[in-house]
């Protein structure tokens, strides 16, 4: 299956659990499809190493200064943990994947 593929194929996993109401099923659908991005991006740019799980992949993405501040930001939101009330500081995850996706698929083309 091609890179994209899977992307879409978690997008759609992410939108359903929207739809039955399990937000975090939304939250690791949404990291996941993050985490295909970035590893085709390391594929591309082998110089760009962020990690080998999508987790440590945003974590790492979150803080490179050589992305532009609004994609930074989203993977910082998409990557907290839940606060001790259970809330999530990423309250659209989907979103916050595709302004992500979005940037990745500008530096791929």
């Amino acid at each position: 299956m091609k890179w994209r593929d899977e992307i879409e194929l978690e997008l759609a996993r992410a939108r359903e659990a929207k739809r039955n109401g399990n937000q975090g099923r939304v939250r690791t659908s949404a990291r996941r499809t993050v985490g295909i991005a970035i590893t085709e991006l390391e594929k591309r740019f082998p110089e760009r190493q962020y990690g080998r799980d999508f987790m440590t992949q945003l974590r790492s993405f979150a803080l490179d200064p050589a992305i532009p501040e609004h994609v930074r930001n989203a993977a910082d939101r998409l990557q907290a943990r839940l606060s001790p009330e259970y809330k999530s500081p990423s309250k659209h995850p989907i979103e916050d994947a595709g302004i992500i996706i979005q940037f990745i698929l500008e530096r791929l083309s």
